[in-house]
């Protein structure tokens, strides 16, 4: 590897360094400092001052209100997570991106693979299905139907895109009968799909998740619902049928949105929310059943 000091950081991070020109050989966290590494820190408090300052052989990028209290070799930032995960990323990861499809995964017939695509281990792929460039599927992946994923995408393994979704009609003698899902599915670029999450295909038109969306493990997202740019949706979230989510939205843990319900963008919906109603945008909803946060 590559010898790190704070030039390197600074000039990669296009900013300015304060202090002395220290080596960086690794990456640590606050609660563990270790010497010759690079740290984050995006609260202040006294203590952090006092507990960075005990180490003068490190790197702390950190937010403006740190300007003239460290002792330490630092960068300030406005956002240090951001810039901390970019140095990781450019200095310290080394991990060789995976081309290819593993022999026993399934492909039928028709399936089309951009460049550079990697198809994990017991992976199935339908025959309709369109998976564009550098995209990676991790191991026991199932895609069929109507699909197309675009380019750049990451796909843990045990997700299920494009299975029918959940659509019954009582019939005369109160047995449900099942709505045939016959629409598409149609995920954007650079999205990120989580392990064991669903994405269900249309009943008659699309299930659309947009570009740069980043989906949690164990996510359920209804049929012909739609996902806006820049999304993040976590863990255990449940979006049901026909729900439409905006641009630059953040959907906390264990979330549940009632069918159809329309959620504008750069809205929050805090932990374990139900979303019944339809939310404006810049809202933060919270509790069960959800309201509105006032601030």
């Amino acid at each position: 590897m590559e010898i790190v000091d704070c030039i390197k950081v600074a000039t990669f991070l296009q900013k300015e360094y304060v202090g002395k020109n220290v080596v960086i050989n690794v990456f640590s966290t606050l609660d563990k400092i270790e010497p010759n590494s690079i740290v984050f820190v995006k609260k202040y408090s006294d203590g952090l001052v006092e507990k960075l300052n005990d180490h003068l052989d490190i790197l702390v990028i950190a937010i403006n209100d740190y300007q003239d209290k460290l002792k330490c070799s630092h960068i300030l930032s406005a956002n240090p997570r951001l810039d901390y995960l970019r140095v990781i990323d450019h200095f310290f990861i080394n991990i060789e991106k995976k081309v290819g499809i593993h022999p026993s995964a399934v492909l039928e017939q028709g399936v089309e693979l951009g460049k550079g695509v990697f198809i994990g281990a017991n992976c199935y792929i339908g025959a309709e299905v369109k998976i564009g460039r550098n995209t990676e599927i991790h191991h026991n992946v199932v895609i069929l139907g109507r699909v197309s994923i675009g380019r750049d995408c990451y796909i843990k393994s045990g997700a299920v895109i494009g299975e029918e979704g959940f659509g019954f009609e009582v019939n005369e003698e109160g047995i449900p009968e099942h709505f045939p899902h016959t629409g598409k599915i149609e995920i954007g670029n650079n999205v990120f799909i989580g392990s064991n999450t669903t994405i269900e295909r249309g009943t008659i038109g699309s299930t659309v998740i947009e570009d740069n969306v980043k989906i949690d493990d164990l996510v359920q997202i209804g049929h012909n619902s739609r996902t806006g740019k820049n999304t993040m949706i976590t863990v255990g979230t449940v979006l049901c049928g026909g729900v439409i989510v905006g641009n630059d939205c953040y959907v906390a843990p264990h979330v549940t949105v009632r069918e159809k319900v329309v959620v504008e963008d750069d809205c929050f919906l805090g932990m374990g929310a139900v979303v019944l109603k339809n939310v404006k945008k810049g809202t933060t909803i919270i509790g069960n059943p959800g309201k509105v946060l006032v601030k």
